[in-house]
Parts: structure tokens; C-alpha cells; sequence
């Protein structure tokens, strides 16, 4: 007969101990650290992935044996070694000290059990057979996701919003408890219709078909992501994302989500395009819930439509969520309005890095040169040239232009100036900052910034960044 306790244990910024430094430990340290807790791992000998968490800074690793006493100052223990007098030690010093343990296959030296874990968003159901066989615990795991991963984690997002409104409406226990019952069952069937799910007893539920969300972070601050972009990465099974995603934003995601960074920067190692489409397709494949992560919007200069028409032919169901580009997000945080009656009655958005692969140059200048506010992504390494369409074409020299560095983030620095003196403003200094440039009178609205300390911030900022 099954007795344990079943209890969800908070361990997150809490000290757990992992003895061993092999292929089982690498499992268990990696459920402890998905779980925010302070891990410390001693083994004489440790795996490369091990080391590798170490030297990151995200466990603490003593290369040597368990010494008796080591357990003290633990809220759990966890033993992952063969060896049997050491697998004794830890287990008497835990209970010595009123810690729970758990040597891995040696269910009586066990005061609990790691059971087979089922986790979508903040759904999670955990399995467990008493240690007797945790390969039978997985495979009712697998079945369990098959049944529950599509419908309840969103329907799970729905109610929890719900949730304040209905302790404050319902004060008394069985009125919310018959008001929790009714929303469940009708927040079901309103997915399962919505869907196209037909349950019933008699029919097996299909496997999960995966789904891409193409999600836009938003110009960088995380604050100005979408209430709905957050809410789709709350439930994410895979996240692939850009270089120019705050990383702060990851942390939305659950921790058993797996994170892809498939960035793109000048001079440093990137991911083609075409890699990104089959891994987002492959994954798919998989049956899992997938968000693209881009900064910005994911159809402004973001190649999102490529990735619609590649998971569209290959029939992946997707969706893309917009997201506020940097052109709009970065100029109205410094107060500049890309419209103004009587100074910008049209704007337009153009890129400033066009692909290599066109071998000319087709951006029309001379029709942009006509807009009243122009916004040019990924123009800084191309500023002079910018520059020079610009009055070739007849825009004037004393035109008003900012070039703003890391929008929207604390360390944002705005150079100002006119075009014919923009480039000594900025100097050399831009290096491969990610910037965006404003051309129109609408830049006056920062005339009460200082170009000197503008200038000196985006210095300093780059050399910190370069860590020269």
C-alpha cells in the first residue's frame, strides 16, 4: 500500500545537496535547478555537463568525496552514487539532522520519492509508485500528457485570472466552490468547441498537435510586452529567441521550458535562416507548444513572414501575436510623436541593412526622401550612406536626425544632431550597438537633451560592453 504524502515542496533560493557527479545526478541537478533552488553538488568525479553548470555560475561543485557531516545546513538531500558505505553515510546524516533524503534505487535508504512529472504552463501532476518502478511511473506519465496536454493548461490560464474576482464576489467556501465547479466545465467545452475536439468516454483523446506562436517581445523594456505575448509564453514548451529579446523576458517562460537562442549579430556567429524554419518545424512535429520570441513586432523588419510561409506549407498550425516595434516603442518612451500636426502628416519604416543576397540596392530612396518622419532600422553601420541618399535626394543638410542606442533600456543613450553633422556626432563609437535612426522636425522634441552627454554615455556604455 501506497502511504506517502503527496506535497508540492517550494525549494526555490533554498540549499539542496546532490551526491555524485554521473549521468543520474545530471537528472536530478537539473530538476532542483528548474526549481530555483540552491544546488551544491560534491563528487570526486563530475560529467562535463556538470562542470559546465559550475563554471556558469548556476550550481556549486567541491571536487571530492562526501565527508560525514556534509548534509548539515540542507533542506533535502538527494544521493547519486554506486557506492554503498557512502550511500549509508549521507542517509544517517540526513535523518541525523531531520533532512530529507533520497539515495536513487535504494528505496529504503528513501525518506521520500522524486516521482515522474507532467508539466504544461502551471499544470503539473506527478506520478509516483512507491520507488518500486519508476519506469511504469513514466510510461503513466507519457499517457497522462497525452490526455491533458491540449485544453487544460490554457483552460488552467483562464480560470487563474478569474480567481481574484471570484474571492472577492463569493466570500463563503461553498459558493466559490459551486462557482469554481461551473466555470471549469464551461470553460472546457468552450475550448473543446472552439478547437474542434470531440471527447467522450469511449474515444481516445488524439496526441497533441503542435502549435508556433510568432511572438513579439516588444522593443526591449519587458514591461511593454503584450498582456497576451506573456500569457501564450507562460505556457510554452519550447522558446526560440532573437538577440535583441531582453533576456529578462525568458523568465516569464515555465523552467522546464526548453530556451533556443538563435540570434542574429554582425561579425558574431548567427543561425540561418533556414535552420531556424526546420528547427521550428521539427519541433512541432514533436506535438509541442512553441513560441518564436523576435524583439519588436514579428513582421517589421523581423522575417517573420518568411517563418508564416515556411510553417504554413509544411502544415503547422501557427499564430502570430504583434508585438510594438522599436520604431514606434523607442520614440514614443522619449516622447517624440512620428506625427505632429503641421511638422509629420507621413512616416515611413525602412531597413538600413538590406540582404547581401539582392546584390543592389532597393530601398527608393528618393520616395523616402518625401516622407515628413523617417525611422531606419539597422542603419548605424550605414549611417553616412543613409546620409548621403538622403541629400542626394534633396532632404535638407539641416534636417534633424537621432540616432538612438539600446531603446527603451537602461543604458539608452540618444545622439542628436542634422544630417550633415550627425556622423562626427555619433563618432566612432557605434561599433555594433543595435540602433535606430529618426530623420524629421519631429526631433526637436529632444532638444532639451545634451549631444556631449549623450555621446559620453553611449562611450562609456560600449566600453563596459566590450570590456575593454
Amino acid at each position: 500500500m501506497n502511504t506517502l504524502y503527496p506535497i508540492f515542496l517550494n525549494i526555490e533560493n533554498k540549499p539542496v545537496l546532490v551526491v555524485g557527479g554521473g549521468p543520474v545526478a545530471e537528472q536530478k541537478i537539473k530538476g532542483a535547478a528548474e526549481a530555483h533552488a540552491n544546488v551544491t553538488v560534491i563528487a570526486p568525479q563530475a560529467s562535463e555537463i556538470i562542470k559546465n553548470l559550475a563554471g556558469e555560475g548556476k550550481i556549486i561543485l567541491h571536487h571530492r568525496g562526501y565527508a560525514p557531516g556534509d548534509a548539515k545546513g540542507f533542506i533535502l538531500v538527494i544521493g547519486a552514487t554506486d557506492n554503498k558505505e557512502v550511500q549509508e553515510v549521507i542517509f544517517h546524516d540526513a535523518q541525523r539532522e531531520h533532512i530529507p533524503v533520497n539515495i536513487v534505487d535504494v528505496p529504503h535508504f528513501c525518506t521520500f520519492f522524486l516521482s515522474s512529472l507532467f508539466q504544461k504552463g502551471d499544470l503539473k501532476i506527478a506520478v509516483s509508485t512507491n520507488g518500486k518502478s519508476p519506469t511504469l511511473g513514466k510510461l503513466i506519465r507519457d499517457k497522462i500528457q497525452a490526455e491533458y496536454s491540449r485544453g487544460y493548461p490554457e483552460v488552467l490560464e483562464t480560470l487563474g485570472g478569474m480567481r481574484e474576482e471570484i474571492l472577492r464576489t463569493f466570500p463563503d467556501f461553498e459558493s466559490r466552490k459551486k462557482m469554481y465547479e461551473r466555470m471549469v466545465h464551461t470553460e472546457l467545452e468552450r475550448f473543446r468547441l472552439h478547437s474542434g475536439m470531440i471527447v467522450n468516454q469511449e474515444q481516445e483523446i488524439p496526441l497533441p498537435k503542435g502549435k508556433v506562436f510568432l511572438v513579439g517581445a516588444g522593443p526591449g523594456d519587458p514591461e511593454l510586452m503584450t498582456v497576451k505575448g506573456l500569457r501564450i509564453l507562460h505556457s510554452a514548451e519550447v522558446v526560440l529567441y532573437d538577440a535583441l529579446v531582453n533576456i529578462d523576458i525568458l523568465s516569464h517562460a515555465p523552467a522546464s521550458c526548453e530556451k533556443i537562442y538563435v540570434g542574429k549579430r554582425s561579425g558574431m556567429h548567427c543561425t540561418r535562416q533556414e535552420e531556424i524554419n526546420k528547427l521550428l518545424i521539427s519541433k512541432a512535429r514533436e506535438g509541442k507548444r512553441i513560441v518564436r520570441l523576435k524583439g519588436g513586432d514579428p513582421f517589421i523588419f523581423g522575417r517573420g513572414g518568411e517563418e508564416l510561409e515556411a510553417l504554413q506549407k509544411a502544415g503547422i498550425e501557427v499564430e502570430a501575436v504583434p508585438g510594438i516595434t522599436a520604431g514606434v516603442g523607442v520614440s514614443t518612451s522619449l516622447g517624440v510623436p512620428l506625427t505632429h500636426r503641421g511638422e509629420s502628416s507621413s512616416i515611413v519604416f525602412v531597413t538600413g541593412h538590406e540582404d547581401p543576397a539582392k546584390g543592389e540596392e532597393c530601398v527608393d530612396w528618393q520616395s523616402v526622401s518625401r516622407i515628413d518622419t523617417i525611422v531606419v532600422y539597422m542603419g548605424v553601420k550605414r549611417l553616412r550612406f543613409i546620409v548621403s541618399q538622403l541629400i542626394q535626394h534633396r532632404v535638407s543638410p539641416q534636417k534633424p536626425v537621432a540616432v538612438i542606442y539600446h531603446g527603451t533600456l537602461p543604458g539608452e543613450t540618444v545622439v542628436t544632431g542634422v544630417l550633415e553633422d550627425i556622423e562626427e556626432q555619433t563618432g566612432d563609437c557605434s561599433g555594433d550597438s543595435p540602433g535606430l535612426i529618426i530623420v524629421g522636425d519631429v526631433v526637436r522634441f529632444l532638444d532639451g537633451r545634451s549631444r556631449h552627454e549623450a555621446a559620453l554615455r553611449l562611450s562609456e556604455s560600449l566600453f563596459q560592453e566590450n570590456g575593454s
